[in-house]
């Protein structure tokens, strides 16, 4: 595949598949996922978005050695531990609340916070940032609010 044979790393890559396509085609997004060699891929996402949680395994695909270490060796988070990880695949909603009614997938999403679009994307990434600093229940109503309006 052009992503693996012609672009350098393997720390991530992000396949945009609209619903319709996915839906007739789903045994060749399938096949394209598990065949890219990357070590998150984000399905209609961003990603770091394999990263952000703080418990799937991030790092490079496994292939890499001291030799040619490429995008690097070994994965970090892994709060769960499974063995031999090869990928992480988190997924999000082709659009978000309301045009993923006319993609054919709907969704409850806000806008997400890095779209340049998003009216709040600063105060809510302030707000996430503020309780991954200092996690506070209290600090959730204020972080929903904000994602709600962007």
């Amino acid at each position: 595949m052009f992503a693996d044979d012609k672009l350098p790393g393997t720390l991530g890559a992000t396949l945009l598949v609209h619903p319709r396509t996915e839906r007739a085609h789903r045994a060749a997004v399938d096949e394209a996922v598990a065949a890219l060699r990357h070590g998150t891929l984000g399905v209609n996402c961003w990603s770091a978005f394999g990263f952000l949680p703080g418990c799937p395994p991030w790092g490079a695909h496994p292939g890499h050695t001291r030799q040619d270490i490429g995008s690097g060796i070994g994965f970090v988070h892994n709060a769960f531990m499974p063995e031999d990880v090869e990928q992480t695949v988190p997924r999000a909603p082709f659009a978000p609340a309301p045009r993923g009614l006319f993609t054919g997938s709907p969704s409850l999403s806000p806008r997400r916070p890095y779209f340049v679009t998003n009216r709040t994307g600063r105060t809510t990434m302030e707000r996430l940032t503020a309780c991954a600093t200092d996690p506070r229940a209290s600090r959730l109503p204020g972080i929903l609010a904000s994602a709600l309006r962007g």
